[in-house]
């Protein structure tokens, strides 16, 4: 397969993953039952969509992103080697996190207090008093999410990054005792029926979760190893998957196949996960079922995902490049803005299916504007890109490529 290619379609993804965060973040606030692992008060107006929205969100938006992110440092390694791959990674990765943290992150906190405080007290105030922020931290606690560790709120996946490129040097080694072992490898990976094995592999590394789900140990700054595991995989198979690039042709083909799976596992696994969470000890059966369907949807949602994007959106346009350049600013900011939106819309009383458009369109708006006027041809974009960027809106560019023609 063609090397030296620009894959349009993972750019678009890689980006489509991250700007989901907007849609995630704004429903995680109108669930009308929160799942263990993510005891924070909601909105008064809930709405049992959006319990769906978010699980099915996350079973697969982290684990297809961390793919993309394998992918692309395999790229990455191929283009400028370990060291320059480290160095790269180093400005992209690291110094934003840095960044992020002294400036997006306290404003986020910030945010997340004044909502939850304001929705369990139903006040409207920015900062709840001592007694109730002591009140919502044993609540919290009591729910098994530690309250005494530093939070990295919605940039932990950029800390998970510098983690797993520590694991860079072992996927060069894996590739090259896969290529070594058997030269029908390429051709085993990109069979349908890996899809089992990367199934059973991440079943097993689910079970240290409630419900077969994800909500809880990764946003701390102490690293919670059973994230890392479960995570981390997933980086590495998308590593070694560019290096065989057939899969990328089985995703392609497959499509319709796992559209179905999907569709009749999504309902499933969220009862399973429903069903554990409701029970007040812990079955083994009832974890199992749980963690075996989430483990089978979070596969055919990948495979699906990227099917989709390789068939429909693997060429050059302005959106895909818009998309691509401009998530990164997006996710960045989305998360205080969502959450204060959020908090302003508290004291009305509308219903959830009226307030979370307000909230993501609101978003969306302020993120892409604040990115095209004062971000893509600025330091910020230098320190997140490498590059600045002069875009004219997406619509504009094809309006000027339709007149060229």
């Amino acid at each position: 397969m063609d090397d030296n290619r620009r894959y349009y379609s993972l750019d678009a993804l890689r980006g489509s993953m991250m700007m989901l965060g907007i849609v995630l973040h704004g429903s995680q606030w109108y669930i009308s039952e929160p799942p263990g692992g993510l005891p924070v008060p909601t909105d008064p107006s809930t709405a049992y969509v959006f319990d769906v929205i978010v699980h099915f969100i996350h079973s697969f938006r982290m684990p297809l992103f961390f793919v993309l992110a394998g992918f692309f440092t395999s790229l990455l390694v191929q283009k400028r080697g370990l060291r320059g791959t480290y160095a790269n990674r180093g400005s992209r990765i690291l110094s934003p996190l840095l960044v992020s943290c002294l400036t997006i992150l306290p404003l986020t906190m910030l945010a997340m207090i004044a909502f939850m405080g304001s929705a369990k007290f139903n006040t409207f105030q920015v900062l709840p008093s001592m007694e109730q922020i002591n009140i919502l931290k044993a609540e919290i606690s009591a729910a098994g999410m530690p309250v005494d560790q530093p939070s990295l709120g919605h940039l932990w996946f950029l800390y998970y990054l510098l983690y797993f490129y520590l694991l860079i040097p072992l996927c060069m080694g894996l590739v090259w005792l896969l290529k070594k072992a058997d030269a029908d490898v390429g051709k085993v990976i990109a069979s349908p029926l890996l899809y089992i094995p990367l199934v059973m592999y991440s079943a097993a590394t689910l079970w240290a979760f409630r419900g077969g789900v994800l909500f809880e140990g990764f946003l701390f700054v102490k690293p919670h190893l059973p994230a890392l595991l479960y995570y981390g995989s997933f980086f590495v198979f998308g590593y070694v998957f560019h290096n065989f690039r057939q899969i990328l042709v089985t995703f392609n083909h497959s499509l319709n196949g796992f559209l179905g799976i999907s569709v009749i596992l999504l309902p499933l696994a969220i009862m399973a996960t429903a069903n554990e969470f409701a029970m007040a000890d812990v079955d083994p059966q009832t974890h199992a079922v749980a963690v075996a369907l989430n483990a089978c949807l979070t596969w055919s949602l990948i495979y699906l995902f990227m099917g989709l994007f390789l068939r429909f959106l693997d060429y050059k346009s302005p959106w895909i490049l818009y998309i691509s350049n401009s998530s990164y600013w997006v996710y960045l900011i989305h998360m205080p803005i969502v959450t204060m939106i959020a908090w302003l819309l508290l004291p009305f009383d509308l219903p959830a299916l009226i307030k979370f458009p307000i909230v993501v369109l609101s978003t969306t708006l302020i993120c892409f504007s604040s990115y095209h006027y004062w971000i893509q041809d600025s330091w910020v974009s230098q320190l997140l890109n490498g590059v600045r960027f002069n875009h004219a809106w997406p619509w504009q560019e094809n309006a000027a490529s339709n007149v060229a023609k």
